[in-house]
């Protein structure tokens, strides 16, 4: 993208082409103030928003859409967090994390990723986000849903004898294995998929676009590295439950519980196994 293609027009612009800070804040908090430059700029506008925040050229038929989920998971973060964590944090993480697609990283400073770790959406033990995020998270696929009645499927996942690892090792051995297990989890996932702490021992995962039948094979991948992984000379292994959205689940809600369910159901059945939803 030319950095400088709107700078003979738009006073703000700085001299290395990039829009001030503080404007693209203007932007972001007023959608009309944002919309008058549009109407007679058009949608490089939105490209070069993009890219003063990010150092990252984006196709300019996908930065109207880009930058309102960026607006957005902006609003989720702060909701999430009870404080404004920053257009540019919101834009790093959502491109990083969230987006499923592949964008060209042209000059993204390693100090810019950096500020998305710092961010209190991330586990500090296990590297997954945090249950508040998840919870956003999940309301807003589950909407995406209602919206375009796509798949989607989540696992929850629990450490089976959890309790008697931490009798034995203590808490510093009971810390080591959920950070391992976290770690395993990220590594096991797709791109698409969103890896959450929900609490304790608990993990889940969100997996958008997913039927259950790829789901359970989701899990089953996840059951079997976990079970294959060391941890403090013994092998911990976990059950998983897995629930597909449907025209029953009334809710974000009603398709956790489905999830937390069929966990159960797993661990009635002797744990270390991956249970779908009212599988008996």
């Amino acid at each position: 993208m030319d950095k400088t293609s709107l700078s003979q027009d738009l006073m703000f612009i700085q001299e290395d082409g990039t829009i001030p800070y503080d404007e693209l804040i203007k932007f972001a908090n007023n959608p009309s103030y944002l919309n008058q430059y549009i109407q007679k700029y058009g949608q490089k506008l939105y490209q070069q928003c993009i890219f003063s925040l990010t150092h990252i050229s984006i196709n300019e038929s996908l930065s109207k859409t880009t930058w309102q989920k960026i607006v957005d998971h902006r609003k989720t973060l702060n909701t999430s967090l009870h404080r404004d964590v920053g257009l540019k944090v919101a834009a790093i993480d959502y491109l990083e994390n969230i987006s499923d697609k592949d964008f060209e990283m042209t000059v993204i400073e390693h100090d810019k990723v950096d500020d998305i770790v710092d961010v209190a959406t991330i586990d500090q033990l296990t590297s997954l986000y945090v249950r508040s995020m998840f919870d956003e998270m999940l309301k807003q696929e589950f909407e995406q849903y209602l919206r375009n009645d796509q798949k989607l499927s989540i696992m929850m996942l629990d450490i089976d004898n959890f309790k008697d690892f931490n009798d034995t090792y203590g808490h510093q051995g009971g810390d080591e294995a959920l950070k391992t297990i976290g770690n395993v989890l990220l590594n096991a996932v797709r791109k698409s998929d969103i890896a959450c702490r929900y609490g304790g021992e608990e993990m889940v995962v969100i997996m958008p676009h997913t039927d259950m039948d790829t789901a359970l094979e989701v899990a089953q991948r996840i059951r079997q590295k976990i079970e294959a992984t060391e941890i403090n000379g013994r092998n911990l292994t976990v059950s998983i439950g897995v629930s597909e959205v449907n025209a029953s689940v009334k809710s974000a809600d009603g398709l956790l519980k489905m999830a937390d369910d069929a966990l159960y159901q797993a661990k009635a059945n002797g744990k270390n196994q991956v249970v779908k939803t009212n599988e008996s």
